[in-house]
């Protein structure tokens, strides 16, 4: 055993077996007598799937894992926002019994349990506890707050194991799985949170340049519940607010655009601003580009300044964005995404909630083709540490947000 695991670890492989390689002990006593188990990193390469990566695909062939059935969603794309992993195994008389994979939303203290299996010869030893408590542990560790899971609603050994370990439902999720099955996706407070407001909005962008709409839509649905909410809202507060072009493609939306967007729609909004130049010019390379883009930000703001629009000049901390939330605030809060997904890009989200440790968003960026669903990206607890990096954007430190009322 020792021999296969040492010949596949050479050919660069990462799953389960090299996991049981590393940090092994052996459980002497209880019901896990003779087990070992194993936790290690996952080394995913970006754009690389669980599915579709013949590495994977060579090792659980090798140790006969297309015969334990995953109790979650089983082996679907791993998106690059959940790049960074762990996995468990456990071993005994040089058999694989189960496994355990946990992906963590990068930049966020927001895992998912991806993936629980036990071989139908170990089951009823309380192996499907054991791994489940060691994750805990592990992301606990990682500072997580919450864990998320979908599993088979048929599937009444997975839940009755889940709901003993305090997992809680969130949702129903309707022909979620291959064969049409329905599922339910669960969740469980590894620490203590602030609890979400009942009926939280969620709008998912639905093109790559509307995250600043459909982060209006949610804020505004919260303050007015009889908002549109609405694709073709969503284009409309685009059109009005875009910056026509940035970086790469279509151009996203500027503070001041947001801000008379709301303004347009009975809102009371404030800009917060770290600078008044007009952002986003740095990385455009285009003269033309620079040039539209000027253009269309100083009537941006000339217009702001006609509609009594108040601005607040200079850069603002994670204190001020506390005090702005406790005073009924709703933020719209510009962000770097290189924490969450190594790109650096400016997005909006809505920052719905802080606590002493964790702000929570609501980020409208939701990749469906990458097995991500709206709860995924709903009151995600992000650390205040992480969050002061990401509203920082570019060389310049930019720094902005719309406060509506």
């Amino acid at each position: 055993m020792t021999e296969r695991i040492q010949r596949i670890g050479k050919t660069g492989l990462r799953s389960v077996v090299q996991i049981i390689q590393r940090q092994a002990a052996y459980r002497r006593d209880g019901p896990d007598a003779g087990l070992v188990a194993g936790e290690g990193n996952i080394d995913h390469r970006e754009g690389e799937g669980i599915k579709d990566s013949a590495r994977y695909r060579s090792q659980f062939r090798l140790f006969g894992l297309t015969e334990i059935k995953p109790q979650g969603n089983g082996f679907a794309t791993a998106d690059r926002a959940f790049i960074q992993g762990i996995q468990l195994a456990a071993v005994a008389q040089w058999q694989l019994l189960g496994y355990a994979l946990v992906l963590f939303h990068r930049g966020t203290s927001l895992a998912r349990l991806y993936s629980l299996a036990v071989a139908p010869t170990a089951r009823g030893r309380g192996l499907g506890q054991h791994l489940l408590d060691h994750v805990e542990q592990q992301a606990v560790a990682r500072h997580v707050l919450f864990m998320r899971l979908e599993v088979r609603q048929d599937n009444a050994t997975a839940l009755q194991l889940y709901e003993r370990s305090g997992y809680h439902k969130l949702r129903r999720l309707q022909h979620y799985y291959d064969d049409g099955a329905d599922g339910w996706r669960l969740e469980k407070h590894l620490r203590r949170a602030v609890a979400p407001s009942a009926n939280l909005p969620f709008y998912a962008q639905t093109t790559p340049f509307t995250c600043g709409p459909s982060a209006l839509l949610m804020a505004w649905r919260s303050l007015q519940p009889q908002a549109p909410v609405s694709r073709l809202e969503e284009l409309n507060i685009w059109r009005e607010a875009t910056t026509i072009y940035l970086t790469t493609g279509h151009g996203g939306t500027s503070p001041q655009g947001l801000a008379l967007a709301a303004w347009q729609r009975g809102l009371t909004p404030q800009l917060w601003l770290s600078q008044a130049d007009v952002p986003f010019l740095d990385g455009v390379r285009s003269s033309h580009k620079r040039e539209l883009m000027q253009l269309v930000g100083e009537d941006f703001q000339q217009r702001c300044n006609s509609a009594g629009i108040p601005q607040r000049l200079g850069g603002f901390i994670v204190a001020d964005l506390r005090a702005a939330l406790q005073q009924g605030e709703r933020i719209l809060l510009l962000i770097s995404t290189w924490r969450l997904n190594r790109n650096k890009a400016p997005h909006w989200v809505w920052l719905v909630a802080m606590d002493e440790d964790y702000a929570y968003i609501n980020d409208p960026d939701v990749d469906e083709a990458l097995d991500q669903v709206a709860l995924d990206n709903i009151y995600v607890p992000v650390s205040l540490d992480n969050l002061a990096a990401m509203i920082q954007y570019g060389s310049r430190r930019y720094t902005a947000a719309v406060l509506l009322r």
